[in-house]
């Protein structure tokens, strides 16, 4: 008996010590944790997948869409799981629109258990698929990236990827702001791997990215894409390109390269089609780049807008090279400065450079924004050529009318647009806010200035020399605006062909300025590459500048305006009494006077008179006056003792 006791208190304690291994064993199981065993858990009964998040909205600064994200179905299949692929192939072929063998080398390998098939398709053949109950088959809901006005802005915002990654523009230079968090979405599936989807379907809440708000205005950017599209045309060129900055915060309120692309099938077009040029891209500007010479030279005190040069009559031996005009019906003798800018004379340019020195020249050009970039905040901004100094006399002759430096469009216009504002170079910059409601934040971006560079009395001097380069006498009269002054310099330069030199008979027809030249509000600059039925800057650009001036202001609202010299210029100091009263008893006696037959062939003195003062002077005589202005004259063009143009006509500026 107690053997038969004993044996049931072993065999009680053995099966109480094997129940309590069990036990243990299920409890660490259960309980603690297991790397192994999590990851055989994973690979049975989930699968993961990322999501890209909801993209952040970019607008115009107007809160106008241009880049939005909406929902979207995503095909993918569990090859492992997939019967007869090559059946299922061409199934999905036929619905899809894609090839049967490119579908049948996504789900044959039956080791995978994860294959997209195709992304982004419509809801409404994501519900065909569903009904087809194909095992091993589905869809996912995604974000995809839509741009409804397809090519506006096309080269500015760039495109994102099939994998939400901004690929060039804004969605480059800002993708982590706009992507957000991705998230990895897990697919559970059963004890053999089929995943378990309700309805063949499967939904995902996303953390969405910054929204942009761009300081673009969609309707002058519709405006500038169309005129340079119409020029392209019309002047039979290869492409097109233009830039409208605010004149006073050099924000980019449109900008745009011809041709363009759509970025919702970015895919479809060249690569070259989908660079901004308008950064990317320097080209020798031309006669552009006068004006910021003549500026610095003012700036150094080397010239006046009245001072003298000779301009050889056309032809001007630098070391063994003959300096031209760029027309050769040209051959100037003595011009001042400012019928140097308004004529567009190499050899008076070329003189003025000669005075400053290579030193001077290349720091005015560097001052100006050349040979650096401006910091725009969009990817790809080249830096230009401006070659270190010392600079031979016939590169530097080169220089100062536009050959042997390279610069981009957006340099010029924001050149331009330090005179239009006074004096400051501005960094142009396309993003203005950005924001998160989820996260209740909001970023302002404000303008950011780089240097002064002319003094503001220096800047409203060459806004009036500027002014006089679209009078009738100047090579940018086509740029005139019908009710608003128009402060510009016309551009021709010739296209540099690849490896050395120069394309025979191909240029680049640019114009450069801002309206209106009294108070600027836009400064605008467009080029033509390669016009084929005309290329004077005269002739291709500056009209085109006119078409997409006009509209800018009158879009705007601004009321014509007069130029006047106390809107450009700052006022004179008062003078004494003894000195108004001597200038007003010269005056008299100058008013009395008769124009001798000789002197009615020469522009007259009229600086200090009244407009009726004027009248009076030219009473009788073939002399034609156009005025700008109230009070006294202040500035004339011709200036005085000049030859008058055939017309017989003066332009008359006068101030307060």
């Amino acid at each position: 008996m107690k053997k038969q006791n004993s044996r049931l208190i072993i065999i009680f304690i053995i099966s109480l010590a094997a129940w309590s291994l069990v036990i243990l064993r299920a409890a660490q199981l259960q309980i603690l944790p297991n790397s192994r065993l999590a990851d055989l858990e994973k690979r049975q009964y989930r699968a993961l997948v990322e999501l890209p998040a909801r993209r952040g909205l970019i607008t115009d600064r107007r809160g106008k869409d241009l880049a939005v994200t909406v929902p979207s179905y995503s095909v993918f299949a569990d090859p492992s799981e997939i019967e007869r692929p090559k059946a299922v192939s061409r199934i999905l072929a036929r619905k899809l629109g894609l090839s049967a063998s490119h579908i049948y080398d996504k789900i044959r390998n039956d080791e995978k258990h994860f294959a997209w098939v195709k992304r982004h398709i419509s809801k409404d053949l994501s519900d065909e698929l569903r009904e087809l109950k194909i095992r091993g088959l589905g869809t996912v809901e995604e974000s995809l990236r839509v741009y409804p006005n397809e090519h506006l802005l096309s080269q500015s915002l760039g495109f994102v990827g099939e994998e939400g990654g901004g690929l060039e523009g804004v969605e480059l230079k800002y993708d982590s702001i706009l992507k957000g968090q991705n998230r990895k979405v897990k697919i559970e599936r059963d004890a053999r791997g089929r995943p378990l989807l309700e309805e063949g379907r499967i939904f995902t809440d996303v953390p969405a990215g910054y929204d942009l708000q761009l300081t673009i205005d969609a309707d002058l950017q519709y405006k500038l894409e169309k005129d340079l599209a119409d020029a392209v045309t019309h002047h039979l060129a290869e492409s097109a390109i233009g830039v409208i900055l605010d004149a006073q915060t050099s924000e980019v309120l449109a900008m745009a390269n011809a041709p363009t692309y759509d970025p919702n099938h970015a895919h479809d077009f060249a690569p070259s089609s989908l660079r901004n040029r308008v950064v990317t891209d320097a080209f020798e500007p031309g006669s552009t780049i006068k004006t910021l010479l003549i500026a610095g030279a003012l700036r150094e005190d080397t010239t006046k807008p009245n001072k003298k040069y000779f301009c050889e009559n056309g032809e001007f031996k630098v070391d063994d090279r003959i300096i031209h005009e760029a027309d050769a019906h040209h051959h100037f003798g003595f011009l001042t400065t400012t019928e140097i800018l308004m004529h567009s004379s190499n050899i008076g340019v070329t003189k003025i450079a000669f005075e400053l020195g290579d030193e001077r020249v290349r720091k005015i050009f560097s001052d100006f924004g050349l040979g650096d970039r401006l910091g725009i905040d969009l990817p790809g901004e080249s830096r230009g050529v401006l070659q270190a100094t010392p600079w031979r006399h016939h590169l530097l002759s080169n220089i100062s009318f536009g050959h042997g430096l390279t610069v981009t469009p957006l340099q010029i216009a924001a050149a331009y647009a330090a005179i239009a504002n006074g004096g400051v170079l501005r960094a142009p910059y396309l993003v203005k806010s950005m924001s998160n409601q989820e996260l209740g934040e909001r970023k302002e971006f404000s303008p950011r200035d780089i240097r002064r560079v002319l003094t503001p009395e220096q800047a409203a001097t060459m806004r009036i020399m500027l002014n006089a380069v679209t009078s009738e006498a100047g090579t940018g009269f086509s740029a005139r605006v019908a009710g608003y002054p128009v402060a510009g310099k016309t551009g021709t330069a010739q296209k540099i062909q690849v490896g050395h030199g120069y394309a025979k008979g191909q240029y680049i027809s640019s114009f450069a300025g801002f309206i209106p030249a009294n108070d600027p509000k836009y400064v605008i600059y467009v080029a033509i590459d390669n016009p084929r039925n005309q290329y004077y800057g005269s002739e291709v650009a500056a009209p085109l500048f006119a078409k997409i001036a006009s509209y800018a202001v009158r879009q705007a609202g601004l009321a014509p305006v007069i130029l006047t010299d106390k809107s450009v210029i700052k006022n004179k100091p008062p003078e004494t009494e003894s000195v108004t009263r001597e200038k007003s008893i010269a005056k008299i006696r100058e008013m009395a006077r008769v124009l001798t037959d000789d002197e009615q062939n020469l522009t007259p003195n009229f600086n200090g008179l009244t407009l009726r003062e004027v009248f009076n002077r030219v009473r009788g005589t073939p002399i034609r006056v156009e005025t700008s202005g109230r009070g006294v004259v202040s500035l004339t063009f011709p200036p005085p003792g000049e030859p008058l143009p055939p017309n017989k006509t003066v332009r008359v500026y006068l101030g307060q």
